[in-house]
């Protein structure tokens, strides 16, 4: 098997170290397109490798297991693997390896948009017990402590995923976790259009997605379905392409 050294690995800013640990190491994967059975290392390997504890990355692997990221191997040669991937990442890989051109970010959006409504609706008929909507909530409060643009729609990404997470439809919620996957490995920029006002801008945005999230918290299914056409209506990201 193909062994892989010297990774070097970017830590998200995350609350959850373990979290921080397994987001990094995915962005790794993703980011490098690292094929299935490359090893990663060892938990001691992964652990000097990111400066963490081996509590830690013992957790974040088991994250990465849970969500069919890493496998893990024992005795001579053993250690952690990249994973054969589910559709969902097979997806967004082959979209990745298309051609790499500017217009890739956009198309990603594009579908991304077109199932956006149904994730948000199967978030909110899922019931979630409060406890399982912190996530969700957390990462409204991140939206809205954004003191710029750029800042600002990496939160409104990570939001986002927290709500896809929450659907209860797990083919609709890995084809679209895989969208965003693509869309935030490559870092858009939200830019607002001439003659707007950026925090207006923000704050409209803000009171969207709050909407989102209070109707998901209820559990209101009508309510998701109004504030998911407000989203579609005036959520829309101009996004300027990398040079």
């Amino acid at each position: 098997m193909e062994e892989v050294a010297d990774l070097a690995f970017d830590m998200p800013r995350r609350e959850s170290r373990a979290e921080a640990t397994a987001q990094a190491v995915e962005r790794r994967i993703v980011q490098d397109r690292l094929e299935p059975g490359v090893r990663l290392g060892t938990r001691r390997e992964l652990g000097e490798l990111l400066g963490v504890a081996p509590q830690t990355v013992s957790e974040a692997i088991k994250l990465l297991e849970d969500r069919g990221r890493v496998v893990t191997k024992t005795g001579p040669g053993g250690g952690v693997f990249v994973a054969e991937p589910a559709v969902g990442v097979r997806l967004a890989r082959s979209m990745m390896a298309v051609s790499g051109s500017e217009n890739q970010v956009v198309e990603a959006l594009e579908v991304r948009d077109i199932l956006e409504s149904a994730v948000i609706v199967h978030a909110a008929q899922a019931g979630h017990p409060a406890p399982g909507l912190d996530g969700m909530l957390r990462a409204l409060d991140r939206m809205r402590a954004a003191t710029d643009t750029a800042e600002f729609y990496r939160r409104n990404l990570e939001f986002h995923a927290e709500i896809a997470e929450l659907c209860d439809n797990e083919m609709l919620r890995t084809l679209y976790c895989g969208l965003l996957e693509i869309v935030q490995a490559s870092a858009p920029r939200l830019t607002p259009l001439p003659g707007q006002d950026p925090q207006k801008l923000r704050d409209g945005r803000t009171k969207v997605h709050a909407d989102i999230a209070d109707a998901i918290v209820r559990g209101d299914v009508k309510a998701a379905q109004a504030a998911a056409r407000a989203h579609a209506k005036h959520g829309r990201a101009v996004v300027a392409r990398r040079l």
